[in-house]
């Protein structure tokens, strides 16, 4: 029984216009994307071109570090051509990018932090220099957004906002972005008091579920999970490291899915992770680091992040996932990698998957399989692997 059958004998049964009227919104007042209508499969990812081929695309990349309180004063002017200069045509090439701004944009120079703590400090000038790279939204729920205090945040929303970028994981709030027509709600979660978190879930069902409400695009983004090699394959429950409780990332996405994210994407454990497809929708559990110029790590296998996308159409329907292996010069600074490394990555944490999924594998270069496998001997962790 479906649409005006449906309504009549809810109708006659009920006999009631306060339940018939309720039974009518239930009945047309869904979400442009039903949760239930989902598909079941993603699409296969393409590797990424650097124009966009689809009528809406949007792109990805990690943590962003582009100075520290220490070299702020003594960064060679040339430089702010140089961060984004090897990749700028694919992040300038979406209708939009998103980032994980790992750190402030401020002259207050009194950092929050203990002694001997990286306190990430840039001048609020390159807010400019990142818009002219095509962000157009970063978030800012992380646990280095705070390094110099109340101040250093104030100063950091306003150099955005001046410079037409949208800050996303200010607590409660959701960035709202018009893109060719679509409306895009960009929410950003992270582990630290203060900030919307990934260990709240019913939090963050509600905010979603209200994004979801007023957009036709709903995007996580999220900064959790332990760090470095060990935290390559991840588990499907809480990540801890230093004894602090940095969330359960797979039970995060998944709710978030399940509220009405269309895509998920993390940040936070310095590497990169698998790619999961839930309910058709993509989970990018980590897109590493991706400029590490004040002193993220780009060794071992931080050594290798990649710009990630989606390819929508004008209703904002999931039409393709994109995949740009990156790669670090020996000045922190992100650069195509011919090697695809990066994707060679992702599809073995995939197919080493510590709890159940359908994990997708990314275009990569069969030819330069076995010098990747030489190149992660070294950093292989152990896996427990489960069937999908």
């Amino acid at each position: 029984m479906s649409g005006l059958p449906r309504m009549r004998h809810w109708m006659r049964t009920f006999g009631n216009g306060v339940l018939c009227a309720a039974a009518l919104s239930c009945l047309w007042a869904q979400p442009a994307q039903s949760r239930e209508a989902a598909p079941a499969a993603c699409p296969a990812p393409i590797r990424m071109s650097a124009q966009a081929a689809a009528p809406v695309t949007l792109r990805f990349v990690g943590d962003i570090v582009l100075a520290n309180a220490h070299v702020m004063k003594t960064i060679p002017s040339e430089w702010d051509s140089l961060y984004f200069a090897a990749v700028a045509g694919y992040l300038r090439g979406a209708d939009a990018s998103i980032g994980n701004l790992e750190g402030t944009l401020t002259d207050h120079a009194v950092a929050t932090k203990a002694a001997g703590s990286y306190a990430f400090r840039s001048p609020p000038r390159y807010a400019a220099l990142l818009r002219g790279a095509g962000f157009r939204v970063l978030n800012l729920a992380n646990n280095h957004s705070n390094d110099f205090g109340p101040a250093g945040y104030a100063d950091t929303l306003q150099a955005l906002r001046e410079a037409g970028v949208l800050a996303a994981g200010v607590k409660g709030q959701a960035a709202m972005l018009d893109v060719k027509g679509l409306k895009v709600a960009v929410l950003g979660f992270g582990f630290d008091p203060g900030q919307d978190t990934v260990q709240d879930l019913d939090n963050a069902r509600r905010l979603v579920s209200s994004a979801r409400e007023r957009a036709q695009v709903v995007v996580v983004s999220f900064h959790s999970g332990a760090k470095g090699a060990d935290a390559l394959l991840h588990p499907d429950a809480d990540e801890r490291l230093r004894g602090e409780n940095r969330g359960n990332a797979v039970a995060f996405a998944r709710a978030a899915i399940d509220s009405g994210a269309d895509m998920v994407v993390g940040h936070g454990p310095h590497v990169l992770r698998s790619i999961e497809c839930y309910r058709g929708r993509p989970i990018f559990y980590s897109l590493g680091n991706f400029v590490g110029v004040g002193g993220l790590s780009t060794g071992g296998l931080a050594a290798v992040t990649a710009i990630a996308g989606v390819q929508l159409g004008e209703q904002g329907q999931l039409q393709g996932i994109e995949f740009l292996p990156v790669a670090f010069d020996r000045n922190r600074i992100p650069r195509p990698d011919d090697r695809e490394f990066g994707a060679h990555l992702v599809n073995w944490a995939g197919a080493h998957p510590r709890y159940p999924g359908q994990f997708l594998q990314v275009p990569a270069d069969p030819a330069t399989r076995p010098a990747f496998e030489t190149w992660l001997a070294p950093f292989r962790p152990a896996s427990s692997e489960v069937s999908p």
